[in-house]
């Protein structure tokens, strides 16, 4: 019976790759619960800079009522135009999104939009 040396050993072994399994899985599942979070957060930055550069939404609640309905048009929920700060020509939002992972763990990320000069 001939044993192997250690140093001649390449590669990691099942536990290792299971362990690395495992820490793909979890990465994986936070991207997924994230990913919707994200493409809502890139809705609203494009949103406040439409209404932020648009010539015909002169007063502030012009650009509120535009924004409440493009809200409408791409189902987001979560946020609405009390939100909203608008000084001098400048728009922008500050929010948070909780993420529910598991039962007892959640993902809270904060969202800061603003328009772009």
């Amino acid at each position: 019976m001939k044993y192997s040396k250690i140093s001649d050993q390449h590669g990691i072994g099942f536990i290792g790759f299971l362990l690395v399994l495992t820490a793909f899985g979890i990465l994986g599942l936070v991207a997924l619960k994230a990913l919707p979070a994200y493409m809502e957060y890139f809705s609203i930055q494009s949103t406040i800079n439409r209404i932020a550069h648009d010539p015909l939404l002169q007063s502030e609640q012009d650009m509120r009522t535009a924004f409440d309905r493009q809200m409408q048009v791409d189902s987001i929920k979560d946020v609405s135009s009390r939100e909203l700060e608008i000084s001098a020509g400048a728009v922008a939002m500050r929010y948070q999104k909780k993420i529910p992972l598991t039962e007892t763990m959640s993902l809270l990320i904060d969202f800061d939009a603003a328009s772009k000069p």
